[in-house]
């Protein structure tokens, strides 16, 4: 190589200084753009705001429909938990009929409670008073919050531990006391929605129906 040749970075230097100028010198970049756009934010067409409406109004109508079956299974679930407490009751009324003549399902606004009565006098088998609960259930643990427990105005009694709240009594023998020989309902309400317990006279049988 010639002592007066120029070095390789000698080129490379020549070479940017080059392509520097003709960046410099080229026409600006304006094929980009669009020869309609306006530079204002552009606004929605009919199109797509039908289209945006339909998706919010399927959401709205999943929900609604979950919702729903959410309710539907809330109520379910309270209705085959008291009705197997009517069962109890009318087992714990039997079970215990040597120490009194009847057990209650008492309700009242947060939930119910069973009780057993009990003899006063259990020799002579009189003077029946409140004896022990067997069994609290409250609204929120055991049941969804908001459900209401509606018995029909003839299936109930005053409660014997408290004669302001109503209670389902289940005698000795195990029938339901009714003042007759008809079939009574309690309705499980909630949102709207509503299932009901039937318990059929004498046999005292509990069912959940619509």
């Amino acid at each position: 190589m010639s002592a007066f040749a120029p070095s390789p970075g000698i080129h490379s230097i020549v070479g940017g200084v080059a392509m520097i100028r003709a960046f410099r010198t080229r026409a600006p970049l304006t094929h980009f753009a669009s020869s309609t756009w306006s530079g204002l934010p552009r606004g929605n067409s009919a199109l797509e705001i039908g289209i945006a409406m339909a998706i919010i109004g399927i959401i709205v109508t999943m929900a609604w429909g979950w919702q729903g079956s959410v309710t539907k299974r809330r109520i379910q679930n309270a209705s085959y938990l008291i009705e197997g407490d009517l069962r109890f009751t009318q087992q714990t009324a039997v079970s215990t009929a040597g120490n009194g003549p009847q057990a209650e399902l008492c309700l009242r606004a947060d939930g119910y409670d069973i009780y057993t009565v009990v003899y006063q006098d259990p020799v002579a088998r009189a003077t029946p008073v409140a004896g022990s609960a067997v069994k609290r259930v409250n609204a929120g643990q055991e049941y969804a919050a908001g459900l209401q427990f509606t018995p029909d105005g003839a299936a109930t009694y005053p409660c014997t531990a408290d004669g302001s709240r109503n209670a389902i009594v289940y005698l000795a023998s195990g029938a339901p006391e009714f003042p007759d020989t008809n079939t009574h309902t309690i309705a499980v309400a909630l949102r709207g929605q509503t299932a009901h317990i039937t318990i059929r006279p004498t046999t005292g049988l509990a069912t959940v129906g619509p």
